[in-house]
């Protein structure tokens, strides 16, 4: 018999960066049902967004963070198909998409930024 837990628990934070610049995440946490997509925003701020690359994190159940998704201003695709990733640049926001949330997904994730 396969059991399956309706709810998912994610949970987002960020990390910052040096020279004042910072990302902060628009939701810091929240609840979706497996099955439904589930969006991340993280913002920059103090900072133009088209001079980072922008990563996203998992951190698992042994508390190790772990790359998820990649993506730059240039680019559109970070590989994985159940995640995308797109960058507002008007908003100077990350956006992580997750397309149909799987129990997988659970975690707490952390936005990223290198130069």
């Amino acid at each position: 018999m396969l059991w399956r837990c309706p709810v998912l628990c994610i949970f987002i934070f960020s990390t910052g960066t040096s020279l004042d610049v910072y990302l902060e995440p628009v939701a810091k946490t929240f609840t979706v049902v497996a099955g439904d997509p589930a969006s991340f925003y993280c913002t920059v701020t103090g900072g133009d967004m088209k001079n980072y690359h922008m990563s996203w994190y998992k951190k698992n159940g042994t508390n190790a963070l772990f790359l998820v998704y990649k993506l730059n201003s240039n680019s559109t695709d970070g590989g994985k198909s159940n995640l995308k990733g797109k960058i507002n640049i008007s908003k100077n926001q990350f956006i992580l998409d997750i397309q149909k949330a799987t129990m997988k997904d659970a975690g707490t994730y952390y936005c990223g930024s290198d130069i």
